[in-house]
């Protein structure tokens, strides 16, 4: 659909509310085609171009007698800068645009003869425009800014951060989010496994940034689509790279995280580790520290408040008696014997009573085992410092059970490392910058791929606003053509020459597939796998046109993928928040013989108890999976 015109027919030029002189043969193709209203990343949108204009007096003072080299003051033409312009075709059609100033023609050193000049229609430059910027240009989506922060996350679900035009879904962008299982100690559905501040990108409502690039660029539009309250539901994740959000002057990625353990020698491997005395571990093999956290000695640096998550993996030998060790790891000051976050670990101490109950049911009365053993760990909260890694333990039963051996990576094997995964408070507090933080890809999302997005996704067409400068309307095909007038073109059309007529029939496919691009994120693609097609594609067969073939594809440069919240997740501590009673039970212990009980209750505090055989101790909101000193224990109701 469109219309082409090589006739000559009398136009204005009036730039700057200036009509310009035209030479009496100028002649202007003009193309108007319904095509170029769903692609404005094809150049010429609405038209470009390249006419000749005369010298005259009027002319020369419209441009500042930019030829004059000699004029200083005042200034001259500026050529960088765009000047609004626009064609009126007899009155019958008013093309927006801009003008550009390529060379000036002068004659014999004397006096012009022509001005050669670029017009671009409005659509066309903003397509310019928008072609060279990027998602992340925009700066005035600071508006949206704020701290990241417990509080504002979860008020971000009930639509009170900036009206719900910034919301944080739950979405899985590469961190490997599980359940609790039989591998996995610490769920995100639990709270030592629950997600942090870190683990929450934000999204925004894509007509805001609609609106921001408009804004920025310096261009209005006005859409009855765009008025319609469903797509206050529709949001673009700001997901600009990898794992975690991007803040100023810091790398998530990398954050804190450390891996380090001994070297075989002396004092380092074969240590023993003597009961109830907390050991600084002399481990100062750095395995990994991007960060630069890990000193020589072994020491490991916190740079802001926060608790640590990782992996503890040892290697022990235990020789002696039949008993087995409660292990504990302590985060002690440099200088300080006083530990500042102590962690245990009950899953050790039911391996170990599982092996000491299956070696006594086999009569044997001593030990001298190696156990490799590893477990994740959350510390408790620590304050911005230097700190030494130690080890403590205390036996599990009385005498004569108690007279064993604790020796680390034995046989000059170093075996044992720590590992820190997360500073689980590193983003909580720094300021959400929402531009930097907008999608980028590979190598950065333009503004007009956004924009090509939308049309596509929503079938919509762009066009400037004849009367009104640099405003455009944006509207649904539907209604742009519902709107469209009869009107003759005959006088711009040579109807001498033979037109062509095509049957729209002949021209249709057989296949269609609507939709988005696969996304790269791990929930898209599952979906994918599993049900052997995209997420959000929509796929049509032709069964009533016997001449339809070949398939067409109408793709948007966006990706979709299903977002799910899981409930009980999300709950940790932040920036104005608290950290819940979830996954806490109550328990009750038979003692078969007297025993200490140890564990973690919902406030993160250590407890300890001891039971006399044959009675029975029953522990209110223990946290699950935090610790047991001589289990098993039978858990009741949740607290």
């Amino acid at each position: 659909m469109g219309v082409n015109s090589s006739k000559g027919f009398n136009f204005k030029l009036i730039a700057n509310d200036t009509q310009l002189d035209l030479f009496q043969d100028e002649t202007l193709t003009l193309s108007n085609n319904v095509t170029g209203l769903f692609d404005i990343g094809v150049l010429p949108s609405d038209f470009t171009r390249q006419i000749t204009i005369p010298g005259t007096k009027n002319n020369n003072a419209f441009f500042k007698h930019v030829y004059d080299i000699s004029v200083e003051n005042p200034y001259l033409f500026s050529t960088n800068v765009k000047v609004p312009a626009y064609f009126d075709f007899d009155g019958f059609y008013l093309s927006q645009g801009y003008l550009q100033l390529n060379k000036v023609t002068v004659r014999a050193n004397k006096y012009i003869e022509s001005y050669e000049i670029s017009l671009y229609g409005t659509l066309s430059s903003f397509s310019r425009d928008i072609n060279k910027l990027y998602l992340t240009d925009l700066s005035n989506l600071s508006i949206y800014n704020h701290t990241a922060s417990y509080d504002n996350i979860v008020d971000s679900w009930n639509y009170s951060l900036f009206d719900g035009d910034i919301v944080y879904p739950l979405a899985e962008y590469g961190a490997a989010l599980e359940y609790t299982n039989g591998d996995i100690f610490f769920g995100l559905d639990d709270n030592e496994g629950a997600m942090t501040v870190q683990d929450f990108k934000p999204s925004i409502r894509v007509k805001k940034v609609l609106d921001a690039i408009f804004d920025y660029t310096g261009y209005t539009y006005s859409s009855t689509f765009f008025e319609q309250e469903w797509l206050d539901d529709v949001y673009m994740i700001c997901n600009n790279s990898l794992k975690y959000p991007k803040f100023a002057n810091v790398n998530l990625e990398t954050y804190g995280v450390a891996k380090w353990g001994p070297i075989s020698g002396s004092g380092i491997t074969d240590l023993v580790i003597p009961e109830s005395t907390i050991t600084t571990l002399p481990w100062y093999n750095r395995l990994n520290d991007p960060s630069n956290v890990v000193g020589g000695d072994g020491t490991y640096t916190v740079n802001k408040t926060s608790a640590l998550r990782g992996v503890l993996n040892l290697e022990i030998l235990l020789s002696g008696s039949l008993g087995y060790p409660n292990i504990s790891l302590n985060i002690l000051p440099t200088g300080s014997s006083t530990p500042v976050a102590t962690t245990t670990f009950p899953k050790f101490g039911d391996y170990f009573y599982a092996n000491t109950n299956a070696m006594r049911a086999e009569g044997a009365n001593g030990q001298n085992k190696t156990y490799s053993i590893q477990s994740q760990f959350n510390t408790s909260m620590i304050d911005p410092g230097t700190y030494n890694i130690a080890l403590n333990w205390t036996d599990a039963y009385s005498s004569p059970y108690n007279n064993f051996k604790f020796t680390l990576d034995p046989g000059g094997n170093a075996k044992s490392y720590i590992e820190v995964k997360k500073n689980l408070q590193a983003a909580d507090g720094r300021i959400m910058d929402i531009a930097s933080n907008m999608p980028y890809g590979e190598s950065g999302i333009k503004l007009v791929d956004f924009i090509k997005g939308l049309q596509k996704k929503f079938n919509l067409v762009i066009y400037p606003d004849n009367t009104k400068q640099n405003h455009f309307i944006i509207e649904t095909f539907n209604n742009w053509y519902d709107k469209g007038e009869v009107v003759s073109f005959d006088s711009y059309i040579n109807l001498d020459e033979p037109i062509e007529v095509i049957p729209a029939n002949n021209l249709a496919v057989n296949k269609l597939e609507f939709g988005d691009k696969l996304g790269n994120d791990y929930i898209a693609q599952q979906f994918q796998k599993e049900n052997v097609r995209e997420f959000g594609k929509t796929y049509y067969t032709d069964t009533e046109n016997f001449f339809s073939q070949g398939t067409f594809k109408v793709e948007t440069t966006f990706s979709t993928t299903p977002l799910s919240q899981i409930p009980g997740t999300g709950l940790s501590g932040s920036v104005g928040g608290i950290t819940p009673d979830v996954n806490c039970f109550d328990y009750s212990y038979y003692a078969y013989s007297g025993c200490t009980i140890y564990w973690t209750d919902c406030n993160g505090t250590s407890q300890s108890t001891f039971v006399s055989a044959g009675n029975t101790y029953n522990i209110s909101c223990m946290r699950e999976n935090s610790g047991t000193g001589c289990g098993p224990f039978t858990k009741g109701a949740q607290c």
